[in-house]
């Protein structure tokens, strides 16, 4: 269903129209129109308090920019939903829609694909340490330097006298590489608020209309760059983001999704290439008239294929609300302006998903192209998710063991009973399934000790997360591993120098140091945790002499680590869970097992080459399909996965004793722990009952 709510038009005046009045802000427009460029940007110029000179996230020029329209969208969405605590803006851009949701609800989750974005997100929104007065006597340093004292840099020799005045591109250039060169002396907050101060006060004097896919070719105003330090508003329900955002939306479990995407060809990346550059401080070669970089994030909302990329973010996302931003701009002129996706193809996707109303809000904008907007309007559809269409979240072991089940979940499940007791699972390894399964109980049985170890570690972390975060943080710090989750510190030399592997180069010292110590007292578990994100492939492999010898990965302590520890703290709250390290015959026999149970089983592959199913045997496999049936005659539920066939192989032990239950095709595509590669092969899903 499909309802269109037309909303007064905002006054910038004091007249009758508080409400909304209050909702957008009139504002003096400090930058004049002095090219005719073809496109179309909402612009917020300086919103300053007179008695605080610092600058506010909404003091940038940005295409799109919603600064304007933030109150509306925030007060409409909360008018339109109910019992809502989280808030997912996926192309979060300015982030000043995310800003106004601070006020609203306990969590904010920003996201952007563009390095700028994500670093001006940290500066003004996450939380961390700084000095206030360090930063403020930096600025003072840049704002007296003079630029004849200075010598040439990367960035005046390609942008000065184009995009910038030439001494203030020197001056410019000079503060990039003084951050870069303190940045060991830096926190990650310090060296964000520092970049994004340098963003801000540059964008107030780019020789651009507001963009940087030309520069004005026109004598230079003579005005030297006087930095002004950006005004923080570090939020504790904060979670960012820099990643695609249709891979991204998987991920994320919240109640509102917020999806201003790209409408047309222009792309961000390539519009604000130089802020890019300043960024990643890589000193790529540059080409074109616009002095861009090689390309990279590259949307695919600004190709034909927008519709398809829309309406799969839309089928992906987990959340109770979705609202769409959506201006009619499709009737452009310029064939790069018009929108890639039309209203009504919009409303179609929504649709399929749930109630559909749609907001109109008649809006004023800044335009430096030929297009004629005569009733210009921004549209905003709030769509309540039918119940039957959201998706569980999908819980991934923080073990990111080899063989986990993380991927096949959602198939797996789909065979499973829907009443569960009690979850027995006796060869539980990284543990993907069982954080994936509703029941009362849940009883969890390895027979390797560590794994046995690991999770008890974590579920006794559960109970003070702050606590083994900074155990975590001591130990990284101390070896001087990298640590993505928090900060890129690994040298850029090194990643141009070792594309693919620069992990494994800039870790395999402190590993190495690390593991000694691990076989030196195999007693901290935690140090075995780390051991095993560090390591190749995340495995537990040890020597006949009982000494962890996996050699370093080209992996670290990253964003998804992180995700997927807090994934599993949450879902241990108020779970019942029992812990054994048992043979497990013996583990499944401990157990007073009712027919509201459920048992599954994912046993090592027979036939499979990964390290784990080196100790198993035709008589081990026997054995297990021998105590199956034995489970099955008593009326005990039981599901196991297997494969049949793999590289040429086939097992013929597992799929005779198959043919007396049924038996269900898993798609999946096994990843060799020896050489990365893709091995085609059958797993399958035994169950003795039906669904």
């Amino acid at each position: 269903m499909i309802k269109t709510i037309r909303q007064p038009q905002i006054s910038n005046d004091n007249g009758n129209n508080m409400d909304i009045q209050r909702a957008i802000s009139g504002v003096i427009t400090k930058y004049p129109i002095q090219q005719s460029f073809d496109f179309a940007f909402d612009f917020q110029p300086d919103i300053e308090d007179y008695n605080d000179n610092l600058i506010k996230l909404e003091s940038r020029r940005y295409i799109g920019n919603k600064s304007k329209l933030a109150n509306w969208i925030i007060e409409t969405i909360l008018t339109q939903t109910g019992n809502c605590n989280s808030f997912f803006d996926i192309f979060a851009g300015t982030a000043t829609v995310s800003k106004r949701a601070f006020d609203y609800f306990k969590k904010v989750v920003v996201n952007d694909i563009l390095y700028s974005n994500n670093i001006i997100y940290k500066a003004f929104f996450k939380v961390g340490s700084w000095n206030r007065k360090k930063i403020e006597d930096l600025i003072v340093q840049y704002n007296i330097l003079n630029p004849n004292e200075l010598g040439e840099n990367y960035f005046s020799e390609n942008f000065g006298g184009k995009f910038f005045d030439y001494n203030n591109a020197k001056i410019i250039g000079y503060i990039r590489e003084d951050i870069e060169n303190k940045k060991a002396h830096l926190t990650e907050k310090e060296y964000s608020i520092l970049l994004a101060t340098l963003i801000y006060n540059i964008d107030k004097i780019a020789n651009t209309v507001g963009h940087f896919d030309a520069y004005i070719k026109k004598p230079f105003q003579n005005q030297k760059l006087q930095l002004r330090l950006i005004e923080t508003i570090d939020f504790d329900g904060i979670e960012i983001h820099k990643e695609n955002a249709n891979s991204l939306a998987s991920k994320v479990t919240a109640d509102v999704a917020y999806i201003d995407p790209p409408y047309n060809s222009r792309q961000y990346s390539r519009f604000y290439h130089i802020y890019e550059n300043l960024v990643k401080w890589e000193k790529p070669q540059l080409f074109g008239v616009a002095l861009k970089p090689p390309t990279e994030n590259m949307s695919r909302y600004c190709t034909v294929n927008a519709k398809k990329a829309f309406n799969e973010l839309i089928e992906d996302l987990n959340v109770k609300y979705i609202a769409v931003s959506y201006n009619n701009t499709y009737n452009s002129k310029s064939n790069s302006s018009k929108n890639k996706i039309r209203l009504e193809e919009i409303e179609e996707i929504l649709k399929r998903k749930g109630d559909t109303t749609v907001f109109e809000h008649s809006h004023n904008f800044f335009n430096t192209g030929k297009t004629e907007f005569n009733d210009h309007k921004e549209f905003l559809f709030i769509t309540k998710i039918n119940p039957i269409h959201r998706k569980p979240k999908i819980y991934r072991s923080p073990l990111f063991y080899v063989g986990d089940k993380f991927k096949l979940i959602p198939q797996i499940q789909s065979f499973f009973p829907g009443n569960i007791n009690r979850f027995i699972e006796p060869f539980t390894g990284g543990g993907s399934v069982f954080l994936n399964v509703r029941a009362k109980e849940y009883f969890l049985n390895d027979i390797d000790s560590y794994i046995f170890k690991l999770h008890k570690l974590l579920l006794e972390s559960a109970k003070d997360q702050n606590c083994f975060m900074g155990q975590i943080d001591s130990i990284i710090d101390k070896y001087s591993l990298s640590k993505s989750y928090r900060e890129d510190i690994v040298p850029l030399e090194l990643k141009q120098k070792f594309k693919k592997t620069y992990y494994a180069q800039f870790n395999k010292m402190a590993y190495g140091k690390l593991r000694n110590d691990f076989n030196e007292n195999q007693e901290n578990i935690l140090i075995l945790y780390i051991l095993l994100i560090y390591g190749f492939n995340r495995m537990t492999r040890f020597n006949s002499a009982g000494k962890f010898n996996l050699p370093v990965g080209n992996v670290d302590f990253n964003k998804n680590v992180v995700d997927a520890l807090n994934n599993y703290f949450q879902w241990t709250q108020n779970k019942s869970v029992y812990w054994f390290n048992l043979d497990y015959v013996n583990f499944i026999s401990s157990i007073d097992i009712s027919k509201e149970d459920f048992i599954y089983l994912d046993p090592p592959y027979l036939i499979t080459s990964s390290e784990y199913n080196k100790l198993w045997d035709e008589e081990k496999e026997r054995r297990l399909l021998e105590f199956l049936d034995s489970l099955n005659s008593k009326g005990f539920r039981f599901a196991i996965s297997n494969v049949t066939h793999y590289k040429g192989k086939r097992n013929g032990i597992f799929t005779g004793w198959a043919k007396k239950y049924i038996t269900n095709s898993i798609k999946s595509n096994y990843i060799s722990y020896h050489d990365n590669s893709t091995k085609n092969f059958q797993e399958v899903l035994v169950t003795n009952y039906g669904r």
